[in-house]
């Protein structure tokens, strides 16, 4: 989960492609390519984790948001997350842990 890994960027830009191809003209014409891009990453999202809940937690600075079965493994991933992201910035971890607050 913490590894970001670059096919998965590939996959959806050839994925989006596609679909943007396969829509017709009058589509494309009356519909700006930003917003059928948000449009279609919120669909693929949910349709590759649909046997999946989406959960989003605050942690500190951080709003982070997570795939998972249910709330346990979600806070799980949101504190490895927490922990990824502040190490990426040169932070350390709070030292009592992360404080997650959920978000709906």
């Amino acid at each position: 989960m913490l590894d970001k890994v670059a096919p998965r960027k590939a996959l959806f830009r050839a994925a989006f492609r596609d679909w943007w191809d396969a829509q017709l003209p009058s589509f494309r014409v009356r519909t700006d390519y930003s917003s059928a891009r948000l449009i279609f990453r919120a669909g693929y999202a949910s349709g590759r984790n649909r046997d999946l809940s989406r959960y989003t937690f605050k942690a500190g600075r951080f709003r982070i948001t997570v795939w998972a079965d249910g709330p346990a493994e979600a806070k799980q991933k949101a504190r490895e997350e927490a922990d990824f992201r502040a190490t990426r910035k040169g932070w350390s971890a709070p030292k009592g842990g992360w404080n997650l607050e959920e978000l709906k």
